[in-house]
């Protein structure tokens, strides 16, 4: 059966830079965040993802505001894919020391500037965050 993955996709900023996940072994971009459970809310989908990838806890994250979203369909490994991407900008205390708490990501503030100039996914996304 086919379905769409609801998605919740995080900026976070800090000066004129911008916080991106980046996949360690194909060198791909990606705002943080991840698939929403079933039963979850976006809201709890944010924290619990900045949990699983930052270490961050709820009190740490604050000021959740939605930005905008994204439809996506792409096809991988001859299969169609279709997501909807919730964006939402969140601010975290600049004094944190952010270490990836997943061995497959690791996260890089990227100047905002230089964001065309990366391989950040879906590629769509990119106007929608700048």
């Amino acid at each position: 059966m086919k379905s769409i993955e609801l998605i919740v996709r995080v900026i976070i900023n800090r000066d004129s830079k911008i916080l991106l996940c980046k996949n360690k072994v194909v060198g791909n971009f990606y705002l943080q965040g991840g698939h929403v459970e079933f039963g979850d809310t976006l809201e709890k989908t944010i924290y619990k993802e900045m949990n699983e990838e930052l270490g961050l806890e709820k009190e740490q994250i604050t000021n959740i505001e939605y930005k905008n979203y994204l439809e996506n369909s792409y096809i991988k490994d001859n299969e169609n894919f279709q997501e909807l991407n919730m964006i939402f900008n969140i601010k975290i205390p600049n004094d944190l020391n952010l270490t990836s708490q997943e061995d497959h990501i690791d996260f890089e503030w990227i100047e905002i500037e230089n964001i065309k100039n990366i391989r950040l996914l879906p590629e769509q996304i990119v106007p929608l965050i700048l």
